[in-house]
């Protein structure tokens, strides 16, 4: 793998479109399950449907608009060919609607799909149904209380949800990792948030080349999720392209191609 200076455009902490903070208001919560609601609302203040929470209240009320973001942004190719998953058991924290499970799923002998989050789980199932996987497991777990036995995996990974914040994976979240992945095996951390955080925990970091676009599935689906995700630029840009197509470049984010990985010794 190349050894990368960090993505000049990496992303210091998950951030909330003004479209999705705009999206939800009190009432959403409810929808959340209690015991997920108490990790997210752990203090008696009332929680901010606009700031960084905007992000669950998506994943528990609209998975279908989640699933129809997250398809249209491919991660680069380089980051599928340098993950060990030939005939690996892997984990995927943090699995949502499967943008990685499902890759993993054509290499892996087993996958372990683990979400917190009920609707994206049944989502996640019922494309696993439909491809009729028979080597896919989807549960509901935590990023640091995972539902595996210790050293049960040789890989574990997670796009673009594992994070520093305690709420997406933290020291605890970190600890977890380590404790299910076997001596030998590696934990890869694919378009990270922070990657300075991983960096100063013993990961490395690499960058995939080249240039990516986000290629959503009709114009329509473009037209909703820029105008929920994205700034008018890139409104304008489809208003005026006439297609689906958005370069990562008018986003202002870096495109999916990085990665953290650390490799498993023994304690």
């Amino acid at each position: 793998m190349p050894v990368a200076v960090i993505d000049p455009q990496w992303r210091p902490g998950l951030t909330v479109p003004a479209g999705l903070g705009r999206r939800y208001g009190p009432e959403h919560f409810q929808a959340i399950e209690p015991a997920a609601r108490a990790r997210l609302q752990p203090g008696p203040e009332p929680a901010d449907p606009s700031g960084p929470l905007a992000w669950d209240l998506l994943y528990w009320n609209e998975p279908e608009l989640y699933d129809r973001l997250t398809e249209g942004e491919p991660l680069h190719p380089d980051l599928l060919a340098w993950l060990p998953l030939d005939g690996a058991s892997v984990v995927d924290v943090g699995a949502g609607t499967g943008r990685l499970t499902l890759l993993c799923a054509a290499r892996a002998a087993r996958v372990y799909a683990i979400e917190p989050a009920t609707p994206m789980r049944a989502l996640l199932q019922q494309k696993i149904n439909g491809r009729r996987l028979e080597n896919v497991e989807v549960a509901a777990g935590f990023s640091d209380v995972l539902p595996l036995p210790n050293a049960s995996v040789d890989l574990a990974v997670s796009a673009s949800a594992f994070g520093a914040d305690p709420r997406r994976g933290g020291e605890a979240g970190l600890a977890e990792l380590l404790r299910v992945v076997r001596p030998g095996g590696h934990i890869a951390i694919l378009w990270p948030d922070d990657p300075q955080w991983f960096i100063a925990r013993g990961f490395r970091y690499q960058v995939g080349e080249g240039a990516l676009e986000v290629r959503f599935r009709d114009l329509d689906t473009a037209f909703a999720c820029a105008e929920i995700f994205y700034s008018d630029v890139v409104v304008s840009h489809l208003q005026q392209s006439h297609r689906p197509i958005v370069p990562f470049e008018l986003l202002g984010i870096n495109p999916p191609r990085d990665a953290c990985w650390l490799d498993v010794t023994k304690p």
